[in-house]
């Protein structure tokens, strides 16, 4: 089945269900009706997902790189609550920036290629970040669920003003990060929007 799938990833959604229609008639003709049932099933991708897909298909060393960067982490990350080394952690965190930036220049390659709206880069980035930090991270921010924390003496609570200063700034990139987001889905639907009324503007004339 996976052969069968293979034809259809770089399919772009525009031509997926002749495509798909075209395969499972194949594959049906072969005596495959289990292979052309399972085809059948597929749904069509959205332009959002079919770029993630062609950037993890093409750019797999980037997403890789990615995924190891984000374990190295999500590791330090653990050692320096554990452990207090917050050098590690500094350093994992810029290998992993920099392999973000690969990402990304990897997601522009694909979409220039295919004549994409530059508007999806965003939201592909940020789909592709998701599911790599799911991969090699489960628990919260990173941080195994189960993980033991090293007791600490008791002392009365006082306040960490440059904690909370750095929280607030965190806080207000979480919510810039987000914004911008909210920007690209917006730019994306226009773009559609655009799209389908051209399309239909050309079948009128025609």
């Amino acid at each position: 089945m996976s052969d069968a799938l293979d034809e259809l990833v770089d399919v772009p959604p525009e031509e997926f269900v002749a495509a798909r229609t075209q395969l499972a008639a194949r594959l049906k003709s072969e005596g495959k009706d289990g292979e052309a049932a399972e085809v059948k099933k597929l749904r069509k991708p959205s332009v959002r997902q079919w770029v993630v897909d062609q950037v993890r298909r093409h750019h797999a060393a980037e997403v890789d790189a990615l995924r190891v960067a984000s374990s190295d982490v999500a590791q330090a990350q653990e050692d320096a609550i554990t452990g207090g080394d917050r050098d590690a952690l500094r350093d994992a965190t810029a290998k992993r920036r920099d392999a973000v930036e690969a990402v990304e220049q990897a997601v522009d390659e694909i979409l220039t290629r295919y004549g994409r709206p530059a508007s999806y880069r965003d939201v592909v980035l940020a789909a592709i970040e998701s599911a790599v930090t799911e991969e090699v991270a489960s628990g919260t921010f990173g941080v195994r669920d189960d993980l033991q924390l090293p007791e600490r003496p008791k002392q009365e609570p006082r306040r960490d003003r440059t904690a909370e200063r750095r929280a607030a700034l965190a806080q207000a990139a979480v919510e810039a990060a987000e914004s911008r987001v909210r920007r690209a889905r917006d730019e994306l639907d226009k773009a559609e929007a655009e799209l389908e009324a051209i399309k239909a503007r050309y079948r009128t004339n025609v």
